[in-house]
Order: structure tokens, then sequence, then C-alpha cells
């Protein structure tokens, strides 16, 4: 979904995560210097995600026919 183009602090090569694959794996490495991230978020935030996506979701799939997203 949401491309997160921040840099990593260390090598500052653009990490190119997702919100979805920070939910998934909050704790990962940038592939260029093995630098290491903890993206840890507790359970209520995780749940608020998943709702939010749904929600656009749903609007998505409600306008499709009038609409065009990316």
């Amino acid at each position: 979904y949401y491309n997160m183009s921040f840099p990593c602090p260390t090598c500052k090569n653009p990490l190119g995560l997702t919100l979805e694959f920070i939910i998934k794996h909050p704790i990962c490495l940038c592939p260029n210097c093995g630098t290491s991230f903890n993206f840890t978020v507790n359970d209520d935030i995780k749940k608020t995600y998943r709702e939010t996506i749904s929600e656009i979701n749903n609007i998505k799939n409600k306008h499709k026919a009038i609409a065009k997203f990316n």
C-alpha cells in the first residue's frame, strides 16, 4: 500500500517500506547496510491500521464504477 520512502539513518539509502510490511515484520534490516530496525507497535495500533485499510478498500469498491484508484 503506502510506500514510506524515508532513508536509512545509517547509510541514507531509501528503505522503500510499506506500512503493511512494517505491521507484518516489525523487526527488519536495511537491505543496503544491515542496520536493524524495531517498528514494534501495540495491538491497538495494528487493529486501527487493519480497520482503516478495510474502510479504504470498502470505499474503493463502492466507487470503482465511477472513479479510478491507483
